[in-house]
């Protein structure tokens, strides 16, 4: 009688044990090490069905305005100042547009913007802190006749973490896309 108890148990053990799925969601908590990641990303936004909108609206008529994105290090302790590299990634950006050609996006041209620092220093990084790397967007730009190069277009300004080191980088919030609004005057 004991043994079919046993044999049972296992039966009921193998079946159960069958049923289990794979998660595509787990995560691996082995390593507790300190992980850099965009405050505001979306998850996987390089594979998101749309940009993120922008966190507020530039104004024209304010003239060449500095657009943040916040950067943030995932630290039980604080560690201290923390400086993390970031880079304009028009290769994710343009691979995000080839994959939604009928949304009617495209990248904000270069000469729209400049990046003063490629650096985001996070002050006494961990927990609440973030830094913040910036971008001047020329919000006021024509066309040379007056008309804004904003007017009926819809750019993304494409945002990714490149170094971290010696910290990780957080691989579903490393990118943003963020669509450039521009409230015309």
């Amino acid at each position: 009688m004991r043994n079919k108890h046993i044999l049972l148990a296992i039966v009921s053990l193998v079946l159960l044990s069958s049923c289990l799925k794979k998660n595509d969601y787990w995560e691996d908590f082995a390593s507790t090490q300190p992980i850099a990641d965009i405050a505001k990303a979306p998850a996987n936004a390089a594979v998101a069905t749309a940009p993120t909108n922008s966190w507020f609206i530039l104004d024209s008529a304010a003239g060449p305005q500095d657009y943040a994105t916040a950067v943030h290090i995932s630290a039980k302790d604080h560690i201290g100042d923390v400086t993390i590299k970031m880079k304009i990634d028009n290769a994710v950006g343009a691979s995000w547009i080839a994959a939604h050609p009928t949304a009617g996006y495209t990248l904000l041209p270069e000469d729209l913007y400049t990046v003063p620092s490629l650096n985001a220093t996070i002050p006494n990084a961990g927990v609440f802190s973030i830094g913040d790397f910036v971008v001047n967007i020329k919000a006021n730009a024509d066309n040379g006749s007056g008309v804004s190069r904003f007017k009926g277009v819809k750019y993304i300004l494409p945002v990714t973490i490149d170094d971290a080191s010696p910290y990780g980088i957080a691989a579903n919030f490393k990118t943003v896309l963020w669509y450039i609004r521009v409230k015309l005057k």
